[in-house]
């Protein structure tokens, strides 16, 4: 490159000042910028930003609230899904229970006044293995009445429970009861029917050996005749039977309402 020399006072031509003023200026180091102060915002690279932290603290803190109001919600539904079910089954247990209590006391109340009344009239036991064990079926009758009575108690104390279901029964005791009620109704049915065929074959008896004498020669010495009492004892056992048997339906539906799994909502899809 070849360099133009002027002497000293010699005005240079307009084009070359133009240039060698702006050499001139490239050549000089332009002062930095001046470093921008905030209260948010740092340039120092060994602390970070300070708003990025704030802004992760604000959404974790969204998302756990995010997260409480959810659970809230389904703890609300779960909670009044328990109220409905036991809402549904303390009215279930008041309208089995009571069915079941009029049910077997009126069945049982007869039974137990045709007994009675045969053992007055007559003034003596004819079979002893029909009364014992018409008896006993009649006596189970009774406890099987309060044990229905104790379904309408149960009822009313679910009914209490039904804002706080954490007071409520266990189901476990509640299962237990009604087996031991199906339970003591097959005991006391099975009783009645023993008595039944025990005064069915005392009834056949009686009416063989009775058969066996004309009617015009009278009744031979030692003999029994069928009576209507006799036949009596049969309505007896039969109403035994029947009470039990309508305790034993109604303990085991309520049984199945207590056990039945519960149902569970299937999204559908559009």
């Amino acid at each position: 490159m070849q360099t133009l020399l002027f002497p000293v006072g010699v005005a240079l031509p307009l084009h070359l000042a133009a240039a060698k003023s702006s050499s001139t200026y490239s050549h000089r180091q332009l002062p930095p910028p001046p470093l921008l102060s905030s209260k948010f915002i740092t340039l120092n690279p060994l602390k970070p930003l300070r708003f990025s932290s704030s802004f992760h603290v604000n959404s974790s803190r969204n998302e756990t609230r995010i997260n409480a109001s959810a659970n809230a919600d389904s703890e609300k539904a779960k909670l009044a899904q328990v109220s409905k079910r036991l809402e549904n089954t303390s009215r279930y247990f008041k309208r089995l229970g009571g069915l079941g209590f009029w049910g077997q006391l009126v069945c049982t109340v007869v039974s137990a006044v045709i007994l009675s009344f045969s053992i007055v009239i007559t003034g003596k036991i004819t079979s002893p293995a029909t009364f014992y064990a018409t008896s006993a079926g009649i006596a189970a009758g009774f406890v099987s009445v309060f044990w229905s009575f104790g379904y309408i108690r149960l009822a009313a104390k679910l009914q209490k429970t039904i804002n706080d279901p954490s007071k409520a029964p266990p189901r476990a005791d509640v299962v237990k009861s009604l087996k031991n009620g199906v339970v003591l109704n097959l005991l006391g049915m099975g009783a009645a029917i023993l008595g039944m065929f025990a005064t069915v074959g005392l009834l056949v008896a009686k009416a063989l050996t009775t058969s066996a004498n004309p009617y015009y020669q009278g009744v031979a010495a030692g003999s029994s005749p069928v009576l209507a009492l006799d036949v009596f004892l049969v309505q007896a056992s039969a109403n035994t039977i029947l009470s039990h048997f309508l305790g034993l339906v109604f303990s085991l539906e309520l049984l199945r309402s207590v056990t039945l799994p519960e149902s569970i909502p299937v999204p559908r899809v559009a």
